[in-house]
């Protein structure tokens, strides 16, 4: 049985939306993804694109879900508690890969990093961001940002 997806509390739909370019990156990186018309397709390219997709976009979405989000969500039981652990754990690990980029960087660790954002954004929006709805109280719910 098909469960249907939960809909998405209106103060975390411009975070949603963001995993967006996370995602697509997440398919650029991965090497058995087919090309996509008007990304780059050698490593060197994918490399740059990473780098400046990060500084745009990620980095900033990261940093508020770090000093915003997470704060918010905070004594509103042990798996959120848990789950927010994970998410930060995680920034961590995408911020350690993303910064090891450089010259001799191979299409294994773009790989890697690829199924690494992935996993993260599809956490987040179908484990994370389900739990936040459930667990705050609406009014907190109204004012995380």
């Amino acid at each position: 049985m098909h469960k249907k997806p939960m809909k998405r509390h209106p103060s975390l739909i411009p975070l949603s939306r963001e995993h967006h370019e996370g995602l697509v990156l997440a398919q650029l990186l991965k090497s058995d993804v087919p090309d996509y018309k008007g990304l780059p397709t050698t490593i060197e390219g994918k490399v740059e694109y990473t780098r400046r997709l990060w500084r745009e976009a990620l980095q900033p979405h990261f940093e508020k879900e770090e000093q915003q989000l997470i704060p918010r969500t905070r004594g509103y039981g042990p798996g959120l508690e848990a789950m927010s652990e994970r998410v930060t754990e995680e920034h961590r690990q995408i911020r350690r890969q993303v910064a090891a980029l450089g010259e001799n960087t191979t299409a294994a660790q773009l790989d890697e990093l690829g199924r690494l954002l992935e996993r993260h954004v599809r956490f987040e929006e179908r484990e994370w961001f389900a739990l936040i709805q459930q667990e705050l109280p609406p009014d907190v719910l109204e004012d995380l940002f």
